[in-house]
């Protein structure tokens, strides 16, 4: 049957593709541009990186080769009229505190009453007397506000609906010393706590962050480090406080309060001495308390100055008088100087574990007791304790120096480190009397 027409089958062509292969030298040369390519990011990246680890890894070396300059404090001589407090021991229980045995006042052709109504008689004050004596006092407070800081320590804490919250707390700090590398402020430890963050505020209001040197659970002291780079040319707008020999301080003399004595910073208040004779007993020291008649605030802190400016005494939290209702104590600076000099350098505090007082030739004299100083207590658990010393006993030989003070055997202490073994000589009460007894101790340091 005859196919109709349009039913016959067409042949349709067929699509092929044809590959042209690229010549081999474009295809050579494509590698070439891509192995260079590929080679330029490589050398690029690992320079980089290496030029990276080798800058930090400077900065490492740098900052653990760095030599931090050794802070040195020179200590005060104590002038011969007003040498240092001393008491008649007993050997049951002796005193917490001491006094001084009263100086010599100056003769005078005529009793310093009639002196005063003479001078009184010749001139009379005005207003404007007073006036200008408190404008005076304020200059002298004014310039060392410079060299105050306020630290504020915060606490990270968590409160009833595990929120977190900062607790802070602030305190006044004293610029002490000063180099291109960093700032050393004594403030007092019982302000920082358990604080996560510390910084300091300077006059203008800079903040800088704060570092914790080192604290002594002893005095109450602690020293920070602070980096001095954010200051810039403000940096010399803050002088360093000049620290003063306290023993130097009399009864009735002019002083006055800076810091936060009221509890708020900058405060300040005008006062005298009324003595200087009470002693603190701390373990392995005895720090002078200078007692005034300068009102504070039980919150309050800061330092004693003098009218010429100068650092006499450090008001601190833990030697607060209980008894004194807001009147301002503190400790003697020149009394602190050596366990500053170790907080600068971040040194150990020593702990070899006596409390006592000196036994002059005087008190020897009238009692019995050897010359020495009188352990009052040998702390439980402390060295001395361990090694056999016993509360009663008179220390009188340290490393075979002779000791006739507290201050003395303090010195002594502080020219050794932790680990040292001190061959030590005690006088030990008997039936017949006092005996020589010798003991090593290894000089420990406060946890």
């Amino acid at each position: 049957m005859a196919g109709r027409k349009g039913d016959e089958q067409k042949e349709l062509p067929f699509v092929t593709e044809q590959i042209v292969r690229q010549s081999s030298i474009k295809r050579r040369l494509w590698k070439i541009v891509k192995a260079v390519t590929l080679a330029v990011i490589f050398g690029v990246t690992a320079g980089v990186s290496f030029v990276f680890v080798l800058s930090y890894k400077g900065m490492i070396v740098k900052e653990e080769d760095r030599v931090r300059p050794s802070v040195t404090i020179p200590r005060d001589e104590v002038p011969t009229m007003t040498e240092a407090p001393t008491t008649e021991p007993v050997t049951d229980s002796p005193p917490e505190t001491t006094t001084e045995a009263p100086t010599t006042p100056t003769e005078t052709t005529e009793p310093i009453e009639q002196i005063v109504e003479n001078v009184l008689s010749e001139r009379s004050l005005t207003l404007e007397d007073y006036e200008a004596l408190y404008d005076s006092m304020y200059e002298v407070v004014a310039a060392v506000n410079r060299s105050i800081v306020t630290v504020t320590s915060a606490e990270s804490k968590l409160d009833l609906f595990n929120q977190p919250y900062e607790l802070k707390e602030e305190a006044a700090g004293l610029i002490y010393n000063k180099t291109d590398t960093e700032i050393l402020i004594l403030t007092d430890a019982e302000s920082l706590h358990a604080a996560d963050n510390i910084w300091v505020t300077f006059l203008n209001g800079e903040e800088c962050d704060a570092v914790l040197r080192k604290a002594d659970p002893v005095s109450g002291l602690a020293v920070l480090a602070v980096d001095p780079a954010p200051l810039g040319k403000a940096l010399s707008e803050y002088p360093v406080a000049v620290l003063g020999n306290s023993y130097s301080m009399k009864q009735g003399a002019l002083a006055m309060t800076v810091g936060n004595p009221f509890g708020y910073n900058y405060s300040m208040s005008y006062g005298v001495i009324s003595s200087v004779r009470n002693i603190a007993q701390a373990i392995d020291v005895n720090y002078r308390v200078i007692d005034t008649n300068i009102l504070e605030s039980p919150t309050g802190g800061g330092f004693l100055i003098n009218t010429k400016g100068e650092i006499m005494g450090v008001i601190t939290k833990i030697y607060k008088n209980g008894a004194s209702n807001g009147i301002t104590t503190a400790l003697a600076i020149s009394d602190l100087k050596g366990v500053l000099e170790r907080l600068s350098n971040e040194q150990e505090i020593l702990y070899f574990g006596i409390k006592g007082q000196d036994v002059t030739a005087d008190i020897a004299k009238e009692t019995g007791l050897p010359e020495g100083v009188y352990i009052a207590e040998a702390v439980a658990g402390s060295p001395v304790y361990q090694s056999g010393v016993q509360s009663g006993d008179v220390l009188v030989e340290f490393d075979g120096v002779e000791v006739r003070s507290m201050r003395a055997y303090r010195n002594l202490l502080e020219s050794h480190q932790a680990g040292d073994v001190i061959h030590i000589k005690v006088m030990r009460r008997g039936r017949e009397g006092y005996t020589n007894i010798e003991f090593d101790v290894t000089v420990s340091t406060h946890e």
